[in-house]
């Protein structure tokens, strides 16, 4: 382990966030693909006595880290600033082929008869590197998870097999069962995506009312264009589409056919579902009840936040959501002795 994270390499990102670490976790011993995990040091660290909490962000299924948790929507104005401003070391995670992390041989080959690059048991392992830089070499002693939409089955995925690290799971917009969808096979290794399409979608234009739009203005303004430049030019599809990994495509199919890789009553720290009321992806209703599996949780909260939608963080009731997160952390750090 010492020999992975000796060749853990630090960087800064921009002038906008001059605190922001990106470090590069190789996959395994000798591997040259690698995971970043971007970080940002506590604001209140100088006079934290106790040991530094800890929080890890996971993102979805089709944009990295700082086009979601780390997007600032002015300097010093992100969820992760936001949680760094609280006390914690705030770190995101990017799989495997998405933003700064590496690019796998399969992401650069024909995607056909490969297969999906980052299903979530391969993501959960990635989820531990990242645990583990930030418990060895940042001295992080209470670590909490927030993932969103695919990413909260590989983060309850490691959240069942490690339950000794995580002190708490937020779901934000939790993929749940659909009986009534019958999913098609993902058998590609990547997908092709556009910016200007994912940011269109962004919108739910089909979803809200025709008066209502909830995007913040710099995500109109410079969203589609920072997540184009995600991707390096070499990892792009010939007509500029980035590659997207569809293994998280293949996992949301089998989540919504009541198919998770990891046992819900195995999930043994404080669970948090929360969701906007305009959220395709789960309902209050199916939210409540994907709750109700974690019976061996110790505590169980579920938080719905009107004028949201799917990507609400990206949206102008993200601070709700911000602080209605925070507050559950600090719920549970309250409550341990």
């Amino acid at each position: 382990m010492m020999s992975l994270l000796a060749l853990g390499m630090a960087s800064a990102l921009s002038a906008a966030t001059p605190r922001m670490e990106t470090i590069r976790l190789p996959i395994e011993p000798g591997s040259t693909d690698y995971v970043a995990l971007h970080c940002l040091a506590p604001e209140s660290s100088a006079a934290r006595s106790a040991p530094t909490p800890g929080v890890l962000f996971i993102h979805g299924a089709s944009f990295p880290t700082m086009l979601a948790f780390g997007f600032e929507f002015a300097p010093g104005d992100s969820w992760m600033s936001y949680m760094a401003g609280h006390g914690y070391l705030a770190c995101g995670l990017d799989f495997l082929g998405f933003g700064e992390s590496s690019h796998p041989a399969a992401m650069k080959a024909t995607p056909q008869g490969a297969p999906p690059v980052d299903r979530a048991p391969e993501a959960a392992r990635q989820i531990a590197l990242a645990v583990d830089y930030m418990r060895r070499q940042r001295g992080v002693a209470r670590l909490h998870l927030v993932a969103h939409s695919w990413g909260t089955i590989p983060a309850a995925t490691y959240a069942a097999a490690s339950p000794s690290t995580v002190a708490s799971l937020t779901l934000f917009g939790p993929v749940v069962p659909k009986p009534d969808k019958h999913p098609e096979k993902v058998d590609v290794a990547w997908l092709p995506l556009s910016a200007q399409t994912r940011y269109e979608q962004l919108k739910f234009t089909d979803v809200l009312p025709p008066t209502m739009q909830l995007l913040e203005p710099a995500v109109h303004a410079r969203w589609a264009g920072q997540f184009a430049a995600s991707a390096p030019p070499s990892s792009k599809a010939p007509n500029g589409d980035l590659r997207i990994p569809a293994g998280p495509l293949a996992d949301l199919a089998a989540a919504e056919a009541d198919r998770y890789p990891y046992a819900q009553d195995k999930v043994a720290c404080p669970v948090l579902v929360v969701l906007g009321d305009y959220d395709t992806v789960v309902d209050r209703a199916g939210g409540a009840a994907f709750l109700a599996r974690f019976v061996a949780s110790p505590l169980k909260w579920l938080v719905q936040i009107d004028h949201g939608t799917h990507v609400m963080h990206l949206e102008k009731n993200r601070h709700s959501l911000y602080s209605s997160v925070q507050a559950f952390i600090a719920a549970v750090e309250d409550r341990t002795p």
